[in-house]
């Protein structure tokens, strides 16, 4: 892995606690040398699946069909990349701590990105969220638990530069692709499903449920 990374990450299964929710939550990281030209998979998969594509402003996991699934995943195999999660069931989460939600989210996303920071030595981190995956109000939060995730587990003798960007997700190549790791993580994890996460088997460093 090269000294400069960036780190993208998305989450996939929901956060609240009836009976119709997901049984998991999880975040995954996909780690690819600074500069990697990923904007080269997901304009291929639109030029090969432009009809079924028509209308959607990103490639996401779960508006679309097994080819444009595996497709993406593929891509993903295919480049210089690193591949973590972690998740939780959800059922074990404290009723205490249930209520705060981005709270949730944080500690399971720091988890993912202190096993990203133990496994990969690198100078400097960019660590890119969704920017519609949390509140606004609790970005500033979660940037300080992400670096402090990173600095507290770094691999190296020096603790790496961590910047941390919430960008649109219909803009960033990078995190449509983590969003497909996601959401073949997830259908692993909840539906019994592997054959998508297959696919990337070769690029996953770490990956397991958490308590």
């Amino acid at each position: 892995m090269h000294r400069h990374v960036e780190v993208y990450i998305d989450e996939s299964g929901d956060l609240g606690f009836s009976r119709g929710g997901t049984e998991h939550f999880l975040v995954a990281a996909l780690v690819v040398p600074k500069g990697t030209p990923l904007a080269m998979a997901t304009n291929k998969c639109r030029r090969r699946f432009r009809s079924s594509l028509k209308g959607n402003p990103e490639i996401k996991f779960n508006r679309c069909g097994a080819p444009v699934r595996r497709f993406m995943l593929e891509a993903t195999s295919n480049i210089d990349s690193a591949v973590v999660w972690s998740g939780v069931r959800k059922s074990l989460i404290p009723a205490r701590l249930r209520p705060d939600k981005d709270g949730i989210w944080r500690r399971v996303a720091c988890l993912a990105v202190s096993e990203v920071s133990r496994t990969i030595r690198a100078r400097s981190m960019d660590v890119i969220i969704d920017r519609r995956s949390i509140k606004k109000v609790a970005r500033r939060t979660m940037e300080s638990g992400l670096k402090d995730a990173v600095i507290g587990r770094h691999a190296g003798i020096f603790p790496p530069d961590v910047r941390v960007s919430h960008i649109d997700s219909f803009s960033s190549p990078g995190l449509q692709l983590v969003d497909h790791i996601a959401g073949a993580v997830f259908q692993h994890l909840e539906r019994g499903d592997s054959s998508y996460l297959e696919i990337v088997k070769e690029r996953i460093v770490r990956g397991g449920l958490r308590f």
